[in-house]
């Protein structure tokens, strides 16, 4: 089925909701560095709903996350002793109506190899982390994860790896994954325990490949690069340490002094006869066969389809000494490109859809220069897309040039300006992909958020930034925006921390699974995103702004946003966030022409500051508090909180 058809969205709507959210990031005015505080322009906010103007369905999936990863037991997630799911996660993650887990993750997974992690434990492999490059294991395979994601009621998105993959290779993942008893794969799952196809729908090809760090065996440069993505190719690796095809780190690519040793190149197939191999600085030899060889040859063998160098024994070639750095040059390829992916998965099961990735950010904005879409349009393909997952972090480094949180009202202040140019990133791409690509093809967001990269450094004087109230309302301001967007769906980063207690994630670490306000806020607006309705107008006039200090993303942001809903029922939904760290801001709810019953329910979180949190000793700080109001002559006066979400929804009329 299409998604023209399935979600039902036009160009005008997309054209109205890109116009609204670029009025908000364009809204910033300049103050003094010391002049922060909020302001409005004299008159009380009103959100304002036109409940006839109904644009796209509201998407199920927009409270998605990344995934925990695949090895260490998906970080505590997985109770690989008993086969399922680690006690207390899958109650939290149903209460916190979490629509789509990604999975097998983002950086680390994209040298995943799904072959060696499906099948008896005792018989998968181990593999490379995409990130380090270190070997871990495969307990948390492909029939593990969808075991989780039934018993959560969430659904899947799968991130295949591009790096090292072949399209055969993952349109047999999508074989196993989807296809019925009777055919190689579906049986192949059905002798592993599950005999139901799982109809897995939504793929992307790779993750981040754009990034200087993630390209793997792709050209340095950008516009080469993404041909490469697109279309395939070859590139030159120059002296690259070697390893083994479970071990990628420096230590696996020093020789032990034995005999017989033998290594891989990191991203094979290597075009034969293009390789130098290097022991220290010295270039060894390739021979056809190592038995012809002397004691002190400096020779090895090689297999240009695997990558694979063997060396000798003493006796025959001589052995690399001990401690000694084994390098190679050679050209990485041929390898296939994204189109040939999508050619190949679409020719298994045509009803999946089938991402591309390729969506670079400079600066909080889209990159410029020639995009993707542009590109596969020019060669013809512009069919051969189902659509396109972006990141549109905000990266306080990149984004608003800041090595530090000069206090914690920064850490804040920081990720609400950061907001609306992450939205407006998502609108640009859509943009694009509306006008290069086919009719249905779409944007989604396969990883979100406001961070420091790294590990935090900066970030002292807020140390709870990512999983303190600032977050929850970033991420509710997000969802607003996307929602307004025709956003199918979106996965937030990330799902499980590494180790116990609270890190950049929705859940605190195994065994506590602390939820963070994020987890509140999406259980809050689980029936908003899960009730079936479509987005209908709405817009904050006379907002009050939060002055900041002067920035690359400006100096002041909207205290409130907005979006609405009318569900299945005829209800109609409003959701304001007050991003305000201080401030309570009275306001007026016009509704407009909606014919209601006169009282709406009401619920809001917010805790008792800004940088408030759950923990293991108060996992109950912040909550939902629900209450309810009473709306006149269309209108409701309501004052939101300062730093709170809330949700009004208003019963249509009960029917005599």
């Amino acid at each position: 089925m299409s998604e023209t058809r399935r979600h039902g969205i036009g160009r005008r709507h997309f054209l109205y909701g890109a116009a609204a959210v670029a009025a908000g990031v364009m809204g910033t005015g300049c103050t003094p560095e010391d002049a922060q505080g909020t302001s409005g322009s004299g008159g009380e906010p009103v959100v304002a709903i036109d409940a006839q103007r109904r644009s796209f369905k509201v998407s199920p999936y927009m409270t998605g996350v990344n995934g925990a990863k695949w090895y260490d037991d998906a970080f505590g997630m997985w109770d690989s002793k008993h086969n399922r799911p680690a006690p207390g996660i899958v109650e939290k993650m149903k209460k916190s109506g979490i629509g789509m887990i990604r999975y097998p993750g983002g950086t680390s997974s994209n040298l995943f190899n799904w072959k060696g992690a499906i099948g008896p434990q005792a018989d998968r492999a181990r593999q490379v982390e995409g990130k380090q490059g270190a070997t871990v294991d495969s307990r948390f395979g492909p029939d593990e994860y969808m075991a989780f994601i039934r018993q959560v009621g969430a659904t899947p998105e799968i991130m295949a790896p591009f790096a090292n993959s072949t399209p055969d290779e993952i349109a047999d993942w999508v074989a196993y994954m989807n296809a019925p008893q009777g055919t190689k794969w579906g049986d192949l799952r059905a002798r592993n325990g599950h005999p139901e196809p799982y109809g897995v729908g939504h793929w992307e090809i790779g993750n981040e490949l754009f990034g200087k760090y993630q390209r793997y065996w792709m050209s340095a440069d950008d516009d080469k690069a993404m041909r490469q993505y697109a279309f395939g190719g070859t590139q030159r690796q120059k002296r690259q340490r070697v390893g083994t095809p479970t071990d990628h780190r420096p230590s696996a690519s020093v020789s032990n002094g034995q005999p017989n040793q033998t290594f891989t190149v990191w991203y094979p197939p290597v075009t034969p006869k293009t390789q130098t191999i290097r022991v220290d600085d010295t270039t060894w030899h390739e021979v056809a066969d190592l038995s012809s060889a002397g004691a002190d040859d400096l020779v090895y063998t090689f297999e240009p389809r695997s990558g694979t160098i063997h060396f000798g024994d003493d006796r025959h070639g001589k052995i690399p000494q001990n401690g000694a750095k084994i390098t190679a040059d050679y050209d990485s390829g041929p390898h296939a490109g994204f189109v040939d992916y999508y050619t190949k998965m679409k020719a298994v099961d045509p009803t999946i859809d089938v991402l591309a990735v390729w969506a670079p950010i400079e600066a909080g904005k889209l990159a410029g220069g020639k995009s993707f879409p542009e590109l596969l349009a020019e060669h013809g393909h512009a069919d051969k897309y189902d659509g396109m997952a972006i990141h549109p972090y905000t990266n306080f480094s990149r984004d608003l040039k800041a090595t530090r949180f000069p206090d914690k009202r920064a850490g804040h202040d920081y990720q609400m300006l950061g907001d609306a140019a992450a939205a407006k990133m998502v609108s640009d791409l859509t943009a694009l992909v509306q006008k290069h690509g086919k009719e249905g093809a779409y944007v989604a967001v396969s990883e979100c958020g406001a961070l420091f990269f790294g590990k935090d450094r900066g970030a002292e004087e807020y140390r709870e930034y990512s999983y303190a109230m600032s977050h929850a309302l970033y991420m509710a301001s997000q969802w607003a925006r996307f929602a307004d967007l025709g956003v199918r769906w979106t996965a937030s980063n990330d799902l499980i921390g590494k180790k116990p207690g609270l890190s950049r994630t929705l859940f605190g670490g195994a065994p506590g699974f602390v939820r963070t306000p994020d987890a509140i806020v999406r259980e809050q607006l689980s029936g908003f995103f899960h009730g079936g309705g479509h987005v209908v107008d709405s817009e904050v006039k006379e907002n009050e702004k939060v002055s900041t200090r002067e920035t690359p993303l400006g100096s002041s942001y909207e205290a409130l946003v907005t979006t609405a809903a009318v569900d299945k029922d005829g209800a109609l939904s409003v959701l304001v966030v007050n991003r305000s760290p201080d401030k309570d801001i009275k306001s007026r709810v016009d509704l407009g022409s909606f014919r209601h019953a006169g009282t709406a329910d009401v619920s809001v979180v917010a805790g008792r500051s800004y940088d408030d949190f759950n923990n293991d000793e108060h996992p109950d700080a912040v909550t939902i508090k629900k209450s309810h109001a009473t709306a006149k002559d269309g209108s409701l006066h309501w004052t939101f909180a300062a730093h709170s979400v809330t949700l009004l929804r208003f019963p249509p009329p009960t029917s005599h």
